[in-house]
């Protein structure tokens, strides 16, 4: 959830309680087990983090900032497209074309 909000809040758990009421057992079952992948990933991630040299992980960092940079650069372009699209305006997230 992470906001601070009670109400909405509580709307996110009814629905969630709801969502998972009309599952079968079997659903249920593989919803765990992606969460169980999920948190299994991410402890071998930061396992293998942890065992770089201090070179290595400045590398790492370096990649993984500029992937976020990229991700969150094309994100702006989409929905500025998705909002001005035929204005003719130049899309401020797109100069490189």
């Amino acid at each position: 959830m992470g906001h601070n909000n009670p109400g909405r809040a509580r709307r996110e758990i009814m629905r969630e309680n709801e969502r998972l009421s009309k599952m079968t057992e079997e659903e249920r079952k593989k919803e765990r087990d992606a969460e169980e992948l999920s948190y299994a990933k991410a402890q071998a991630v930061n396992e293998a983090y942890r065992s770089f040299s201090a070179e290595e992980r400045a590398t790492y960092t370096k990649v993984k900032d500029a992937l976020v940079a990229a991700e969150s650069r094309a994100f702006n372009a989409w929905h500025w497209d998705k909002e001005h699209g035929s204005t003719g305006k130049q899309n401020p997230w797109r100069k490189d074309e």
